[in-house]
């Protein structure tokens, strides 16, 4: 199952047109905060990982919480969302409108999110078996919360209130905000379970070309699978956090 633009069959896209007007500020203070955040997050994570001997198994399996917390805080956005697709934006299947309400859509949304959650989270499982893990407070619950803050904050400051984001965007533009993400993070973890298991054996020579430059990098006691998956992570999600950041902070 997955979202995509159009096709004869089955399927969810969305049909863009003209953009609405957006507040001058357009979300940017409040990307700044929410990307600023994310950044030294990921950062800390590979200094976690390198320098305070924080398990690889347990950074993984945080990225896939993350993910969990990212589908919740997104089905608070579509079920609260007030604002009208007038940029054109719209759900369809199979070529038709499809209409219902936010509560509607925030089902559709859980079951669709979750089975990338669930599918995502059996390969996460794997590779964090195999890297190692301390399912302990201090080193997965208290990042766990801090992520959740993270989110709440970002929630609560550009999304609720008079001027929030809530009353400009649709119940259909909250519900797809998350998903270029999930992908993205989604093929990331499927690298990793592929170059755990394999210890790089068998990768593409145009992806070893890429990789080997990079983890050349890294002094000699850091060239373990953990350091060297978690720190192409770090990169891709970095990356993705600063795009995603973007569009779910602005109204555009």
């Amino acid at each position: 199952m997955s979202l995509q633009q159009s096709r004869p069959s089955t399927m969810v896209r969305t049909e863009q047109g003209s953009a609405p007007e957006a507040d001058p500020d357009d979300g940017i203070t409040g990307s700044i905060i929410a990307i600023g955040f994310s950044v030294t997050m990921n950062v800390l994570t590979l200094v976690g990982v390198m320098a305070w001997g924080w398990p690889a198994g347990n950074v993984m399996l945080l990225f896939w919480i993350e993910n969990v917390i990212i589908g919740m805080i997104s089905l608070v956005r579509v079920v609260s969302a007030r604002g009208t697709a007038t940029d054109g934006s719209r759900l369809t299947v199979n070529g038709r409108p499809v209409r219902g309400t936010p509560g509607r859509y925030g089902l559709f949304f859980t079951l669709h999110y979750g089975i990338f959650c669930l599918v995502h989270g059996v390969f996460t499982l794997i590779v964090t078996i195999k890297l190692g893990v301390e399912p302990t407070f201090l080193w997965l619950g208290f990042p766990v919360i801090v992520v959740a803050v993270r989110y709440l904050v970002e929630l609560l400051s550009t999304w609720f209130g008079p001027t929030g984001l809530r009353t400009v965007v649709s119940p259909q533009q909250a519900m797809l905000q998350p998903y270029p993400r999930i992908i993205v993070l989604h093929l990331a973890v499927l690298f990793a379970f592929w170059f755990t298991l394999g210890g790089g054996d068998g990768l593409p020579a145009a992806v070893l070309r890429v990789l080997d430059p990079i983890f050349a990098l890294l002094p000699h006691r850091f060239r373990t699978d953990g350091v060297e998956v978690i720190l192409i992570l770090v990169v891709i999600k970095t990356v993705v956090d600063i795009y995603t950041t973007r569009r779910a902070t602005r109204s555009g």
